[in-house]
């Protein structure tokens, strides 16, 4: 479980993070200060989400240390993945994420895609996308790299957090949890929480 220490240092990097790269992507004439106080009050959800996450993974213990630069590094691409897959206008991407939702959307894909849109990381959605992911070769996995390029991201480092999904989903399995339950409460304790 994140303590309340590591729980205020997750959200501080988060929202660093999430500020950092709604700045980078999205990057408007005037004031740091301004851009900064808008995005804090709009990435709410958002930001709630990849806490949501990281605190999932953290507790089916698939996480470096906290501090290290490597956590330091999933902090930031799980926060950054968000915006990839809420943002991006790449086929390649687009197309990957219905891939992902049609085997068992039940014509609703369109409706969870929307849902994330508004509200970041669902547990169906990670789940999803790293079942996906799993199915590709290398070299197809590659056409995504476009997609990535404009968010300062690799295929390497999808890749990556796409296997903390799998090894998480894994380890609750091996203790007879559900990680979509894990992700569920979470959830519930990290900001924007009414907003999913």
């Amino acid at each position: 479980m994140v303590r309340s220490g590591a729980g205020a240092l997750l959200f501080g990097l988060c929202v660093e993070t999430v500020l950092a790269g709604h700045a980078w992507a999205h990057a408007t004439p005037g004031p740091f200060s301004v851009q900064v106080q808008r995005s804090a009050r709009t990435a709410s959800p958002f930001i709630g989400s990849a806490m949501a996450v990281l605190a999932t993974l953290q507790d089916a213990g698939v996480l470096p240390p906290e501090g290290t630069p490597e956590a330091n590094h999933i902090i930031r691409f799980v926060i950054q993945f968000q915006s990839v897959f809420t943002k991006s206008e790449n086929e390649e991407v687009r197309n990957f994420v219905r891939r992902a939702l049609a085997p068992e959307a039940g014509g609703r894909d369109a409706e969870v895609a929307g849902t994330f849109r508004t509200t970041g990381w669902t547990a169906d959605l990670l789940e999803r996308l790293s079942d996906e992911e799993s199915r590709y070769t290398p070299e197809r996995l590659h056409l995504l790299a476009p997609g990535f390029a404009p968010f300062n991201l690799s295929v390497e480092e999808f890749h990556r957090f796409m296997q903390l999904v799998r090894d998480a989903r894994q380890a609750f399995r091996d203790r007879g949890l559900q990680f979509r339950d894990i992700f569920s409460s979470r959830r519930k304790e990290m900001p924007g929480a009414g907003s999913s």
